[in-house]
């Protein structure tokens, strides 16, 4: 049966797990404080959520702390990290792979993280290891799966790390990370932004000739270059609109903004790069973007459009599945009645799945086709 505007909409809610990008931030106050409170917020309304695990960052942080270097903190944060994920798991939600290659190069000094800014992007990463980067991109990302896997297999064995999000979703040109995906057994990648493009010394990707309107497809060779059938991995896109980019700063993301200044001060910086007049960097702001659909940035009402959106399109398409994903950050979940605002302002007329339950889904709707 096709969508309309009354059935329950597919929602999947991903929370990327994190520090900032400069490294900056605790690992209490920016990943496990507030995505304990993102559960409890979940269990209360019947949600199962998808929490992609920054694993490179998390790794360096542990190599330091067994060699004695307790990086400022009282209490173990590698630990305390991996209760969390292990827990949530055990309550029934998703845990998967993300990557910023930065991690792997930084360095701890005088009391904070430097990363390698160099290797931001995944598309920066050599096929073989040089003498500035110490592993090929196939290591990275075996090093990364084998990373959540060791830990998620204490409590379940079975446990697979099969889906992926590049770090600042800079994955294209994709062609070798496709190939080094599949080789390694992921089925599926929510990485990409239909409409969305940024190149500059921090953000590369070119997803300006898809489509909104397809909710997912089939990717042999490239996640920009949209296939059909049932061959290669399945691209979930992470649901946006275009809007000037002004307009993206209401008083809830202003609020979380001021929480952390000086990060998000370097991030507005790192994309006026290269505007060196006032008039550029004006002229910055009234562009358009497409903006991700964020559950922890957006007010009540800026969810209510991009959910009217949603249905909107998924009630004009054909498609008998019609998911939308969502995304968000630990670090960012900290007004935590907005969502919960929008969550009582829409019971019943929600469904919320994982990525690794969306990706069964659109394997029985391929098979489905096929067979008919």
């Amino acid at each position: 049966m096709k969508n309309n505007e009354h059935t329950l909409s597919p929602l999947i809610l991903t929370l990327d797990y994190e520090l900032y990008g400069d490294g900056s931030g605790s690992v209490f106050d920016t990943m496990i404080e507030p995505t304990h409170e993102y559960l409890k917020v979940c269990k209360h309304h019947g949600i199962k959520t998808t929490i992609f695990f920054e694993v490179m960052e998390y790794l360096r942080m542990k190599e330091e702390w067994h060699s004695g270097n307790a990086m400022g903190y009282k209490n173990n944060p590698v630990k305390a990290i991996e209760d969390q994920l292990k827990q949530a798991y055990l309550e029934g939600h998703d845990i998967q792979l993300h990557i910023h290659p930065h991690w792997v190069n930084a360095s701890f000094k005088n009391g904070k993280w430097y990363p390698d800014n160099r290797y931001w992007k995944l598309t920066r990463v050599p096929l073989t290891p040089d003498e500035n980067f110490p592993i090929s991109l196939e290591d990275l990302l075996v090093k990364g799966k084998k990373g959540i896997e060791e830990l998620i297999q204490q409590v379940d064995p079975a446990y697979e790390c099969t889906i992926f999000r590049a770090g600042g979703f800079s994955i294209t040109p994709s062609e070798e990370i496709v190939k080094v995906l599949r080789k390694l057994g992921f089925v599926a990648d929510s990485s990409v932004i239909p409409g969305a493009f940024i190149d500059n010394e921090y953000y590369r990707y070119d997803f300006s000739h898809l489509s909104r309107e397809r909710p997912y497809w089939m990717v042999k060779t490239s996640v920009e270059k949209p296939e059909d059938g049932e061959e290669g991995l399945i691209e979930i896109p992470i649901f946006s609109q275009s809007m000037t980019r002004f307009r993206k700063y209401d008083s809830q993301r202003i609020r979380i903004a001021l929480k952390n200044k000086r990060s998000n001060l370097d991030k507005i910086k790192d994309k006026v790069e290269g505007r060196s007049s006032v008039l550029g960097k004006i002229k910055f702001f009234l562009e358009k973007e497409h903006l991700t659909w964020d559950f922890c940035l957006f007010s009540k009402g800026k969810l209510q459009r991009y959910l009217k959106d949603a249905r909107g399109i998924a009630a004009k398409g054909s498609y008998d599945f019609h998911p939308f994903v969502l995304i968000g950050h630990s670090k960012e979940f900290i007004h935590s009645e907005t969502f919960e605002a929008f969550l009582r302002a829409n019971k019943g007329r929600l469904s919320f799945l994982t990525l690794k339950e969306a990706v069964s889904r659109i394997k029985n709707e391929l098979k489905t086709k096929k067979t008919a």
